[in-house]
């Protein structure tokens, strides 16, 4: 059992139910995972820099669910066994994970909710281990090569990056604000966030910042039988939403039940735990 941090995310639950957690042995790592409720289970995965306490606010409002929310490899809790890794390293880790914790539904599959990079190694699990899902929803994957205005995000990004590293070599945490700024900036009084990102601003660029120049399978994407699915939020940056734009283009099958469109959920933004109430509301309802 791993002992809970005296400050804890400003949008948690008064009261919320405290987890159990430890660590699990999964691929050669040492994770690091959560479970909440009781009910049909749904794994949240997140980024390099999200960690477990980063979903709490979203994990304690899914009631009627076991709710599993995990440090991905090399964040935080977790160990860095094999760590910086590509998004198939962590897709067999999410699945590794969700047979070890014996929460695959027989015949059924287990639901995922995937945000960002969290989004990309989701898809990576549905396209891999289709036997394992029963519905994945990608929320915002970060495939920033999937659009014009996604690759000029990256460029201006990568740009940032390299520039403010050459002049500040291991200099994580400015690195990271660096290309934050203005695009996933912590809301007014919401200091917690930034405090828990600079923690993981390491993380972040050498974790997740290469996962956004990777590319997915398009042609394995259209023909895969997984149930996938893709949602935006509505104030997010345009290049998100064109991403997830065409993701559901190439997704959609002639005759299939796939969704003509994708889903828009209503106030959120690309860090989707800063709006709790409606995104645990989103998936509630699509995992219902």
């Amino acid at each position: 059992m791993v002992d809970r941090e005296p400050e804890t995310n400003p949008f948690a639950l008064p009261g919320g139910e405290q987890p159990s957690a430890n660590r699990h042995a999964v691929n050669g790592c040492q994770l690091y995972a959560e479970l909440r409720g009781t009910g049909p289970a749904i794994l949240i995965i997140g980024a390099c820099s999200d960690d477990a306490e980063m979903f709490r606010s979203i994990a304690e409002r899914l009631t009627g669910f076991t709710v599993v929310t995990y440090d991905a490899r090399g964040t935080l809790r977790s160990s860095r066994d094999g760590w910086p890794c590509g998004s198939a390293q962590h897709a067999d880790d999410a699945a590794e994970l969700l047979r070890t914790l014996g929460l695959v539904r027989p015949r059924q599959g287990t639901d995922v909710f995937g945000a960002s990079a969290g989004g990309i190694v989701a898809l990576q699990l549905a396209l891999r281990h289709p036997e394992l899902v029963r519905r994945v929803i990608a929320y915002e994957p970060g495939y920033l090569e999937q659009s014009e205005s996604g690759r000029a995000l990256s460029a201006r990004s990568v740009e940032s990056l390299d520039r403010h590293l050459a002049s500040h070599p291991g200099d994580w945490t400015g690195a990271m604000a660096a290309v934050f700024a203005g695009l996933l900036d912590a809301p007014a009084g919401m200091e917690w966030y930034s405090r828990r990102g600079a923690a993981l601003a390491e993380n972040f660029v050498r974790g997740d910042m290469p996962l956004t120049v990777e590319t997915v399978d398009t042609a394995q994407l259209a023909r895969s039988d997984a149930d996938i699915r893709f949602a935006c939020g509505s104030t997010s940056h345009r290049a998100f939403q064109e991403i997830v734009e065409e993701l559901t283009r190439i997704r959609r099958r002639p005759g299939s039940t796939d969704p003509e469109r994708h889903d828009v959920i209503d106030g959120a933004g690309h860090v989707c735990y800063f709006t709790p109430e409606p995104v645990a509301s989103f998936i509630r309802l699509q995992f219902a």
